[in-house]
């Protein structure tokens, strides 16, 4: 039986099965390109837009807990897909930066990523990814939450 016939009106196990969906190609693309799993890719994509942000600040824009994403980092430092400098103004503080060959793999998996999307979308139109796409960046930013508040 298909999550959706089984659980049609509950939200949290509609979207839980949707990110696995999406998910489970996203590994294989990962995978396939010598990378971990997915999460690989979300920390790629995240240093891409060349923002400073400390590993915590990283974590929480990955919806990646710290410690699982300090074993992304070392994974992806020991490739050379990114660097971490020291914070001038906290020593303690690391600040993960992508190399150009971590661009070059995010690139690449954006490509996998679009074609993924492309295959879990598949059978929806345009205005419908339109839709669900404002709706999830609304929720994921609290706007619904706090709209109704």
């Amino acid at each position: 039986m298909a999550i959706c016939s089984a659980f049609p009106d509950n939200l949290t196990i509609l979207l839980h099965a949707a990110v696995n969906q999406l998910t489970t190609y996203l590994d294989h693309a990962a995978t396939e390109m010598g990378l971990n799993d997915a999460r690989d890719w979300l920390v790629l994509a995240a240093l891409d837009d060349d923002e400073q942000r400390t590993q915590l600040e990283l974590s929480r824009v990955v919806c990646v807990d710290k410690t699982t994403l300090i074993s992304v980092l070392d994974r992806l430092e020991k490739h050379q897909l990114v660097v971490r400098t020291v914070d001038p103004s906290d020593r303690r503080v690391r600040i993960p930066q992508i190399t150009p060959a971590g661009r070059k793999v995010y690139k690449t998996l954006a490509a996998a990523r679009d074609s993924a999307e492309s295959r879990a979308l598949a059978g929806v139109s345009a205005a419908e990814r339109e839709v669900l796409i404002s709706v999830l960046g609304r929720i994921a930013n609290g706007q619904v939450a706090s709209a109704r508040a």
